[in-house]
């Protein structure tokens, strides 16, 4: 019979600390980084609005329906890549570092080339700084802060600067153009033309150029004026109405033939009413390129009398509140006088001096009957002649009484210059051709003599010579 054994007893186990099991190793965050799509997509999206915005608000809407819907297609697709982007598409990522390190090496070798054109230099500098902060942006999809602020950095400091490039651009031309102007300026003061009446102070930062500056060759002017920090040129030209004139567009229309013949090529942008002095004339904006350079500019014409009045005025680049103030300045310092009134005001002065016979109202009757402009001895010739021709026409008692106070004036003259204005005047009766010059004797010895009357006596001369001049002149 089997027997039984107890178990047997077994030592107490050493209860002590006891090791803890090891964690599992903790997975690599998802979020260990800066998702730099999601970065990029948003700067791409800005840069689709900026592209619409910023032209807008510098007042550089967009010119034609082909330019607005260009610009309007490719934001749009920049939107596109932006939207891709920020849904994490891996294929637009590659697409645009592919994009970004192209335009980098093409940015690189450009500069290279062009590397005595600034202009150029600084707009693809600006696309070399955009594709860099791309490249920073997008070689890694998840990013460091600090990686994430130095590439978008580098977007926004080059968009930037791409947005300001006209600005950058216009100031390098102006200081260009600068330099070409001040060699051309002159000496001169003030300017003044009797003849046609236009007189101008130049104001700050204005001043005349030498008449033989070959700027604008092609454009006419009579003054030539420059305001070489503002990058600007004003041309005052004045001609003939001509008979073919029709109108102030009209004569918009000659000027812009006669600038694409002289090579400017200029592009009408609108045309609209503008006061200059106490005219109102016909002001058509253009731009054009000459010698590689952009201009804008305006083109005015006013009628003053029988005179048609061009001013032109030029200015490096798109122009802007600068240009636009330096042109006020000096459309403010111009004069323009009637060029019939300021003739006929010189004629009048001159022939009642140099000859007290005519009057005022005489010199004006005889100045619409001849060019305004013309000298003093071609008022006096044609006033004299009338003065011949009327005295047959009016009545007796009239005629009578200036044969005598031609008696008295002939009586203070010598006997040679009454010979010699004796036959003067049987050569205008006779409708024989005279000279200036003897014109001008003929004047002078009947001025001299008349001169000499007594006060009563002139007066009284003047009266019947201002009825005669007014009867030959309807003759």
């Amino acid at each position: 019979m089997p027997s039984y054994r107890p178990p047997a007893a077994r030592p107490p186990m050493a209860r002590g600390p006891s090791p803890r099991p090891q964690a599992r190793p903790a997975r690599a965050a998802a979020s260990a980084g800066i998702d730099t799509m999601k970065v990029t997509g948003v700067l791409f999206c800005l840069s689709a609005v900026a592209s619409l915005v910023v032209p807008f608000v510098q007042k550089e809407a967009l010119g034609s329906a082909s330019e607005g819907a260009g610009s309007i297609g490719g934001a749009a697709l920049v939107l596109l890549l932006g939207a891709a982007l920020f849904q994490g598409v891996g294929g637009v990522r590659t697409f645009v570092l592919f994009c970004a390190g192209l335009g980098a090496l093409a940015s690189i070798a450009a500069i290279a080339l062009f590397h005595s054109a600034r202009e150029l230099q600084v707009l693809f500098a600006t696309v070399l700084v955009i594709c860099i902060g791309y490249l920073v942006l997008l070689l890694e999809k998840q990013a460091s802060l600090g990686r994430v602020i130095v590439g978008s950095g580098l977007v926004v400091v080059g968009a930037l600067s791409s947005f300001t490039a006209p600005q950058w651009l216009t100031g390098f031309a102006r200081r260009s153009f600068a330099a070409e102007l001040r060699p051309l300026l002159s000496e001169q003061l003030e300017y003044a033309d009797l003849a046609s009446g236009v007189s101008v102070k130049p104001p700050a930062g204005w001043s005349f150029m030498r008449k033989d500056a070959g700027l604008f060759a092609g454009v006419p002017a009579k003054v030539k004026l420059a305001s070489p920090d503002a990058g600007t040129v004003v041309f005052i030209n004045d001609e003939p109405k001509g008979v073919g004139f029709a109108s102030l567009d009209h004569a918009l229309d000659r000027v812009l033939q006669g600038q694409r013949e002289a090579g400017l090529e200029p592009v009408q942008h609108e045309r609209r009413d503008v006061t200059i002095g106490k005219a109102t004339a016909r002001r058509m904006s253009v731009g054009w390129k000459h010698e590689g350079r952009p201009f804008s500019g305006f083109v005015s014409v006013w009628l003053d009398g029988p005179q048609v009045f061009t001013m032109f005025g030029a200015a490096v680049g798109a122009g802007g509140a600068t240009t636009e103030a330096s042109f006020r300045n000096l459309e403010a310092a111009l004069r323009f006088s009637a060029p019939v009134e300021t003739a006929l005001a010189g004629a009048e002065k001159s022939l009642t001096l140099e000859c007290p016979v005519f009057t005022p109202d005489a010199v004006r009757m005889i100045g619409r009957k001849i060019p305004p402009a013309s000298p003093v001895e071609a008022y006096f010739k044609t006033g004299w002649r009338w003065a011949i021709r009327g005295q047959a026409q009016v009545d007796p008692t009239r005629a009578a009484e200036l044969r005598e106070l031609m008696g008295a004036v002939f009586s203070h003259m010598s006997q040679a210059d009454r010979a010699r204005f004796a036959a003067y005047g049987e050569r205008l009766r006779s409708a024989v051709a005279t000279t200036a010059a003897e014109d001008l004797a003929a004047m002078r010895i009947l001025g001299k003599a008349a001169a000499a009357l007594p006060a009563e006596t002139l007066a009284r001369l003047q009266a019947s010579v201002d009825t005669a001049v007014t009867v030959g002149g309807l003759l």
